[in-house]
């Protein structure tokens, strides 16, 4: 049995600490946005939180803001 995520079935996943140092934010900011439906989509597995790493970087992608467009791309809209 292997024990290192190396070559684990979950090695593409990040958990929510994880999550949270690399995006240095607190654990706390990543439960709220899990909440109010801000963050990145995550699956569960019991009551453990777990983040595709493809799926953060598209979700990242999607904050970027366009320079001189007015702010923030709206996510859904069709502008």
């Amino acid at each position: 049995m292997e024990t290192g995520t190396e070559n684990s079935i979950l090695s593409e996943y990040l958990t929510k600490a994880e999550l949270a140092a690399q995006l240095h934010r607190s654990i706390r900011s990543v439960d709220r946005w899990a909440l109010t439906g801000d963050g990145p989509p995550r699956i569960r597995i019991g009551r453990r939180s777990l983040y595709r790493r493809a799926a953060v970087v598209e979700w990242l992608r999607g904050l970027e803001i366009t320079p001189g467009r007015g702010g923030r791309k709206q996510r859904g809209s069709a502008k």
